[in-house]
């Protein structure tokens, strides 16, 4: 196995192979226009006939803001040249030299097991080690806001950012997590039947399809964020979101002007939303000081 700088690991653009999904018609330029943007989603997923047992979980939709309308919709451990090979080797140097940086055990006093074992993938997801873990936001506003980000690179800022919508319910009708439960019910990431299919045990599972979960608030960003995943299955070579044969059911993007990214910017911080906000930590805050000038 090849060493890899996970420096230098970035998002890669999609290929130029047509998804599925047909590409939105306008580009948002406003706050007004992208959450008329949203109303238009929730017709999408939520407008028509629905089967009664799916009522309660209606109105659910998910959402990912990216800085570039092409880059790829896959985990960081599924961008070339990574796989899922290389989870176990990053969770074990993990494990090894960061317990004297935590003051914490994960999942203490469950030193092994899915308590364990999902606990530590998440934080490392939170340090930014690659997993196959992929960040999504209940809120379409702080979607909005990673998306627009005007501090992205020159060739970011040179394309038009996208927010990615998803609707959880219908992608978890694929799989059955608990029988007393209706089809699209989305679990906790340390609920059993996550693991025995989601698991680093189950390289043989049959499936290209992530599902989505809610993981541990165990750090203030989930929180602020509203954090919520979608994992992908230990297979390789890992099938794009947008690539999966049925992703029109469930995925949808809103494109943004690139140009709009400083008025969206002051519109979202006269709502009071800023980075701030959303990494709820000194640096952020002398960040934003620093930005406003007095």
């Amino acid at each position: 196995m090849n060493n890899i700088n996970i420096r230098d690991l970035i998002y890669q653009p999609a290929d130029e192979a047509d998804s599925p999904l047909k590409q939105p018609a306008v580009k948002v330029d406003t706050v007004e226009q992208y959450l008329a943007e949203i109303d238009k989603v929730y017709d999408k997923f939520w407008g028509g006939n629905q089967a009664a047992d799916t009522l309660k979980y209606s109105s659910k939709v998910w959402f990912r803001g990216l800085k570039d309308k092409d880059y790829q919709m896959l985990p960081s451990l599924g961008r070339s040249p990574l796989n899922v090979d290389y989870e176990t080797i990053y969770l074990s140097k993990f494990k090894s030299k960061a317990i004297p940086y935590l003051g914490f055990l994960p999942a203490y006093p469950f030193s092994e097991g899915l308590q364990s074992y999902w606990s530590w993938l998440f934080l490392m997801q939170h340090y930014g080690v690659p997993t196959r873990l992929m960040d999504w936001s209940e809120d379409a506003l702080v979607a909005l806001l990673f998306a627009i980000d005007v501090n992205a690179t020159p060739a970011e800022l040179a394309k038009d950012p996208v927010v990615w919508c998803l609707n959880p319910v219908k992608l978890n009708e694929a799989f059955v997590f608990n029988d007393i439960y209706p089809k699209g019910y989305i679990p906790n990431v340390e609920e059993d039947e996550v693991y025995e299919l989601f698991g680093p045990d189950n390289n043989g599972f049959n499936n290209k399809k992530p599902c989505a979960v809610y993981g541990p608030l165990n750090n203030t960003r989930i929180v602020a964020q509203k954090g919520v995943f979608t994992i992908f299955p230990y297979t390789k070579p890992m099938v794009k979101f947008d690539q999966l044969p049925d992703s029109g059911q469930y995925l949808t993007n809103i494109i943004i002007n690139k140009d709009a990214r400083k008025s969206l910017t002051e519109q979202l911080r006269k709502y009071g939303l800023t980075n701030a906000q959303l990494f709820p930590e000194i640096s952020s805050i002398a960040n934003e000081i620093k930005e406003e000038g007095y």
